[in-house]
């Protein structure tokens, strides 16, 4: 898969990965989708005009694709399988802020971690309906004690008050890691080329 954020026009860089992608595609006879990354309503806002460039300037670079995917179109998706890990009790709503983040740095469970199912899928509820920006994210469950803090209970879901997204509105979005680790699952994914400097990342998406 190849998925760009339309928050901009392809650079040298993510071209070069598009071409890369394309060659395993044709090498091994596969599929390349198209999965347009655009889950950030507030930092890497997309454009309308940027969806319709990247795909112009792929079919110039002679890439195909066989399906294309808009992220920001599949919440529902998301949000049953966070409703899924909550149940699961692989998840759980946090309203600790920067509690959180000394407990988390001394390997300590916040007094979040361990609320029961009811209480974690009301928190849920209210992250829709109910607490604002800020109040409330929702965390996978890891290894408190893993040597990289970025990998301990990590943020799956938050909460963006007024979404600047030219396509979804929506109060609550997905963080990247936990966007893309379902959507390489269910569109089974085989292979992934991205830069070293997502090393992080892929640990958190093989993770989930």
């Amino acid at each position: 898969r190849f998925a760009p954020n339309p928050d901009g026009a392809l650079h040298l860089g993510n071209a070069k990965t598009a071409i890369i992608c394309d060659a395993y595609r044709r090498q091994y006879r596969g599929k390349l989708i198209l999965r347009f990354d655009d889950t950030d309503p507030k930092v890497k806002v997309p454009e309308k005009r940027f969806y319709k460039w990247i795909k112009e300037d792929l079919k110039w670079l002679g890439i195909k694709w066989n399906r294309e995917i808009v992220a920001s179109k599949r919440l529902k998706i998301y949000y049953k399988h966070a409703e899924k890990l909550l149940k699961m009790e692989k998840a759980y709503v946090c309203v600790c802020d920067d509690l959180w983040k000394r407990m988390r740095d001394n390997n300590e469970e916040c007094p979040c971690r361990n609320l029961d199912v009811k209480k974690q899928v009301k928190r849920w509820k209210k992250m829709f309906r109910g607490f604002k920006e800020g109040e409330a994210v929702l965390r996978i469950k890891t290894n408190l004690h893993h040597p990289n803090p970025a990998l301990r209970d990590w943020a799956a879901f938050r909460i963006v008050n007024k979404s600047k997204h030219p396509l979804n509105k929506a109060k609550v979005w997905p963080l990247f890691n936990f966007a893309s680790a379902i959507d390489d699952h269910l569109l089974s994914i085989t292979t992934i080329i991205r830069g070293q400097e997502h090393a992080t990342n892929e640990d958190k998406q093989k993770f989930l």
